[in-house]
C-alpha cells in the first residue's frame, strides 16, 4: 500500500513540473515574437525614413541644379523660381512644398573660400555662380502607437556651380626667328627699358622666342614666391610685383615643368639681372598683361603663352611704368648710324580669358575679354651730315633757281632800284640788302617721330551650339602718327618734347630754301654785287620753303570669327589682322603729301607764300625736285625704323598682328556640395 501510494505521488509531481516548463515555453516564444514583430516595424519606419531622406537629397540635388543653370548671368531671382518649381516636381507625397527662402544664392570659390563647403556671398565685383538649397521635413510615423516612437526630422543639404563657357583671346606678332642684326637691337631696346644693358645673343633670344610657359603653372608659382599660396589667382594677379620678381617666377615655372633648354634659363636670367640691377624698379600687377575676369577657375588658365611675349610685355610694362627711353644705333645702308630713341607709351595686354556670356553683354565693361599690343613712340634725329644723298639736290637745284634769284628780289622789294634814283644813288657804288637764297642752310636737323598705336581686340560674340561653336572679336588697328620736320631748337629738346606726356610735340618746318636777305655792296650804277656782309643776313626775311609732315595713318575696325576654335587646353587658331603695312602707309602717305610748305616771312611785306602764285612755272620743277629727294632720304630711314625696330623688335606693325581664339563650352552646372 504504501508503495502504492509513494508512486502515484511522485508522477503527480512529474506532471505538475512539465505542465509548468511548457507555460514557460509559451511564454517565452511569445516575447521572442512580439519583439521580432516590434522590430520589423521599427525597421520599416527606419528603411521609410532612409527612403524620404533619400528622395529629399534627390530632391535638393534637382533642385540646386536646376537653379545653378537658372542663375544665367548673376540673376538669382530666376534661380530660385527655376529651383522651387524643380523641387515641386520631385518631392515626395505628403510634403510641403519647397519655400523660396530655403534656395541661397552665393559663389562657390574653393580657392577664395577654403572652410569648406566653400560658399558664401560674393565679394566685391564677382558675380554668383552657385546655388544652395536646404529642405528640412519632419514626416509623419508608420506606427504612431508604438510607445517611444518620436517623429524624427529629415534635413538634406545641396550645392550646385555653374560650368561657364570659357574663351581667351591672346595677340602676338608673326616674328619667327631672331637673326644676328636683331640681337643687339633686343638687347639695347630692352636692356634700356629696364635702365641698364643686355648682352643676349641670337641663339639665346631665340630659344626665349620657341618657347612657351603654362599660364596656370606660373601664376601658381608666383603665388607661391610671394607667400600667397596656390590656386588664390584673383589675389596673385592684383598684387604689386616687380620685374625680377615676375622674371623669377618664369624661371621657376620652367625648371619645374622640365625640358627647358639652359640657354632659356640663362636668357632670362640676364635680364633678371638687368631689371634688379637698374636704379628705377617699378612694381607692376600681373592683371595688367593678362587679362583674366574675376573669379576665374584654374581650367580657364591652364593655357599656354609664347614665353618672349610674356617677357616682352612685362618689360615694357616696365618701360612704360618708369619712363625711361630707351636709345639703340641704327645703321643704314648709305647713311650714317643714326641713334634712335624709344619709348613705351601703353603697355600690351596679351593674354585675356572669361565667361564670353558676361563679356558679351558688355564687351568694354569689367568682364572684358579684351588684348593689345604696345603703344610705342620713337624718334630720330639725323643731321645733316648723315645725309649724303642730298649732295645731289644742291647742285641741281643751284641750277634750277639761278633764273628765280633776280625774279624774286622784284617781287619781294629786296632789290628794287628803278630809274634816275638808283643811278644816281649807285653812281659810285651803294650797299643795299640783296636777296639771299640758301638751300638747306646750316646747321640742319631732320627729325622724325613715329607713334604706333598697335593693335587691340575684343570678344564680342560667341556660340556653344552643337558641331558649330564660335568666337567672335572686334579687332581695331589704332592710327599711327607720323612727325617729320623739327621737334625742337636742340636734339635735347626735340627728345623732351618727342616724349612729353602732358602735350602732343609740336612740329615745326625744317628750311630747304630759305629766302634772306643780306647788306650787299653793289658796283658802279648799281650793276653787279661786289661784296656781302653775312653778319647783316637774316634768315626768312622773305619766307621760304620747309619740310615738314604731323600726319596720322588710319585706324580701321574689323570682325574676326573664329569658326570651331580650339578648347583653351589647345594651341589657339590666329587670324591675321587685314590692315596695310604702317611702312607701306607712311610711303604712300608722304608720296601724297606735298612736304614742302611756305614758311611765313619774319618781315612785313614779304614773303614766298604772297607770290608763289606768280612762281608756281618756275618753281614748280624745283618742288617736284625737292619732294623726290627728300621722299628718297626718308625712304631708307623710315624702312628699318619700322621694319626691323619696331616690328622685328617691338612687335607693333599692325600688319604683322595676329589674334588667337579659343572657347571651351563646357557649360551647365554641377553639384558641388
Amino acid at each position: 500500500m504504501n508503495t502504492r501510494s509513494g508512486i502515484r505521488h511522485r508522477a503527480v509531481s512529474v506532471i505538475s513540473r512539465s505542465r509548468r516548463r511548457s507555460a514557460g515555453s509559451i511564454l517565452i516564444n511569445t516575447a521572442i515574437a512580439l519583439s521580432l514583430i516590434v522590430i520589423t516595424l521599427i525597421g520599416t519606419e527606419l528603411g521609410y525614413l532612409f527612403y524620404l531622406k533619400r528622395e529629399l537629397q534627390k530632391t535638393a540635388d534637382l533642385a540646386a541644379l536646376a537653379g545653378a543653370q537658372g542663375l544665367g548671368v548673376n540673376n538669382c531671382a530666376a534661380a530660385t523660381n527655376a529651383a522651387v518649381t524643380n523641387a515641386a516636381q520631385n518631392m515626395p507625397v505628403g510634403l510641403a512644398p519647397l519655400a523660396a527662402e530655403s534656395v541661397v544664392c552665393g559663389r562657390w570659390d574653393p580657392a577664395l573660400k577654403p572652410t569648406s563647403p566653400h560658399f558664401g556671398p560674393p565679394d566685391s565685383g564677382q558675380k554668383f555662380n552657385a546655388v544652395r538649397v536646404t529642405i528640412s521635413r519632419t514626416p509623419q510615423l508608420l506606427l504612431a502607437g508604438i510607445p517611444g516612437n518620436q517623429p524624427r526630422p529629415i534635413t538634406v543639404d545641396a550645392m550646385a556651380a555653374q560650368q561657364n563657357p570659357r574663351a581667351n583671346l591672346s595677340i602676338r606678332t608673326t616674328l619667327a626667328t631672331i637673326d644676328s642684326t636683331q640681337s643687339p637691337l633686343l638687347n639695347a631696346i630692352l636692356g634700356g627699358f629696364l635702365g641698364g644693358g643686355l648682352n643676349i645673343d641670337a641663339v639665346g633670344w631665340n630659344g626665349v622666342l620657341n618657347t612657351n610657359v603654362k599660364l596656370l603653372t606660373f601664376i601658381d608659382q608666383l603665388g607661391i614666391n610671394l607667400g600667397i599660396g596656390v590656386g588664390k589667382y584673383d589675389q596673385v594677379l592684383s598684387t604689386n610685383v616687380s620685374v625680377g620678381t615676375l622674371i623669377q617666377a618664369m624661371i621657376d615655372a620652367l625648371q619645374r615643368s622640365g625640358n627647358t633648354a639652359q640657354v632659356v634659363i640663362d636668357a632670362l636670367n640676364a635680364v633678371k639681372v638687368t631689371a634688379t640691377a637698374a636704379a628705377a624698379q617699378p612694381l607692376l600687377k600681373l592683371g595688367d598683361l593678362l587679362g583674366v575676369q574675376t573669379g576665374t577657375d584654374a581650367a580657364a588658365l591652364n593655357t599656354d603663352i609664347q614665353l618672349f611675349q610674356l617677357l616682352q610685355g612685362v618689360v615694357q610694362a616696365a618701360n612704360a611704368k618708369n619712363g625711361l627711353t630707351a636709345t639703340a644705333s641704327l645703321p643704314l645702308s648709305g647713311l650714317a648710324t643714326i641713334t634712335t630713341n624709344v619709348k613705351v607709351i601703353e603697355p600690351p595686354q596679351l593674354s585675356a580669358t572669361g565667361n564670353p556670356a558676361l563679356a558679351k553683354l558688355n564687351p568694354t565693361g569689367p568682364d572684358q575679354i579684351y588684348v593689345r599690343t604696345a603703344q610705342v613712340r620713337t624718334l630720330i634725329s639725323i643731321d645733316l651730315p648723315a645725309l649724303s644723298g642730298i649732295t645731289s639736290l644742291v647742285n641741281a637745284l643751284t641750277n634750277a633757281l639761278a633764273p628765280v634769284t633776280d625774279l624774286l628780289n622784284n617781287l619781294l622789294s629786296l632789290n628794287l632800284f628803278t630809274g634816275l634814283q638808283n643811278i644816281l644813288g649807285c653812281t659810285l657804288g651803294c650797299t643795299r640788302n640783296v636777296t639771299d637764297l640758301k638751300i638747306l642752310p646750316a646747321p640742319v636737323r631732320l627729325d622724325i617721330s613715329l607713334d604706333a598705336g598697335g593693335a587691340a581686340s575684343r570678344v564680342t560674340d560667341f556660340s556653344c551650339t552643337s558641331g558649330a561653336t564660335s568666337l567672335t572679336a572686334q579687332t581695331t588697328t589704332s592710327a599711327a602718327t607720323l612727325r617729320v620736320g623739327s621737334l625742337g631748337a636742340t636734339a635735347a629738346a626735340a627728345k623732351a618734347n618727342a616724349f612729353s606726356s602732358s602735350a602732343p610735340p609740336p612740329v615745326n618746318p625744317v628750311p630747304v630754301i630759305d629766302i634772306g636777305s643780306q647788306s650787299c655792296q653793289l658796283g658802279l650804277l648799281g650793276i653787279g654785287v661786289v661784296s656781302c656782309d653775312s653778319s647783316t643776313r637774316k634768315a626768312y626775311y622773305g619766307g621760304g620753303l620747309g619740310l615738314k609732315a604731323d600726319v596720322p595713318v588710319a585706324s580701321s575696325t574689323q570682325s574676326q570669327f573664329f569658326a570651331n576654335p580650339p578648347t583653351l587646353d589647345q594651341p589657339p587658331t590666329y587670324l591675321a589682322i587685314v590692315t596695310q603695312n604702317i611702312v607701306n602707309s607712311v610711303s604712300d602717305t608722304l608720296k601724297a603729301l606735298n612736304l614742302l610748305i611756305p614758311i611765313p616771312p619774319t618781315a612785313p611785306g614779304g614773303g614766298l607764300s604772297s607770290v608763289l602764285s606768280g612762281l608756281t612755272n618756275t618753281l614748280s620743277s624745283v618742288i617736284n625736285i625737292l619732294t623726290s629727294v627728300v621722299s628718297g632720304v626718308l625712304s631708307p630711314l623710315l624702312d628699318p625704323l619700322v621694319n626691323t625696330l619696331l616690328s622685328n623688335v617691338l612687335g607693333v606693325n599692325l600688319a604683322q598682328a595676329e589674334v588667337g581664339g579659343r572657347l571651351s563650352c563646357s557649360s551647365g552646372a554641377e553639384l558641388v556640395y
